[in-house]
């Protein structure tokens, strides 16, 4: 007896959306992989200060640079699976470019975060470090006593205070 093998739609129809799902998957995938991208540049072009050695123009453009060539295989990775799917060159190429949206409109946004972080830099550094030292005194010191190890872990702690602000006077 021969069978006749036919295609089950129901087979096919659910292979098809699990090849969608990993073509979405894939988008929203590089435009999440896109946001940080955006902020890195935008957060370099921020910090572009006329009396800053550290973030320069250059070293802004450079990265901008790089980010940009290495987007184009980003677009590929995109345009490609969509193209195969059945959509037209022009569509597949359009939502390639859209996957990449992202990374201006973060690097906008991370330039001004620069900005307004600026001005409120010094204290929150200063609150990071008084909760550190906080969390030294008020829970590691008498968690190293209760263990017998009281006296390495006040040593230890005046030691790297005294380092930071040698430093601090040294380097400026």
């Amino acid at each position: 007896m021969k069978q006749k093998l036919e295609k089950d739609p129901e087979n096919e129809e659910i292979k098809a959306n699990a090849h969608w799902k990993r073509i979405l998957l894939l988008v929203i995938g590089i435009v999440i992989h896109n946001i940080p991208e955006g902020l890195a540049v935008g957060v370099t072009f921020g910090a572009v200060d006329d009396t800053s050695q550290v973030a320069t123009f250059e070293s802004a453009r450079n990265l901008a640079i790089g980010i940009g060539i290495q987007n184009f295989p980003e677009g590929l990775a995109v345009s490609l699976p969509l193209h195969a799917s059945g959509f037209s060159m022009f569509k597949a190429f359009w939502f390639g470019q859209l996957s990449g949206m992202v990374e201006p409109i973060f690097g906008v946004l991370g330039a001004f975060a620069v900005s307004a972080a600026r001005l409120i830099l010094p204290y929150a550094l200063s609150f990071a470090a008084g909760a550190m030292m906080y969390i030294v005194v008020d829970d590691i010191i008498p968690e190293a006593h209760a263990s017998g190890n009281g006296k390495i872990a006040t040593w230890g702690a005046t030691i790297g205070f005294l380092v930071m602000m040698v430093l601090e006077v040294t380097l400026g």
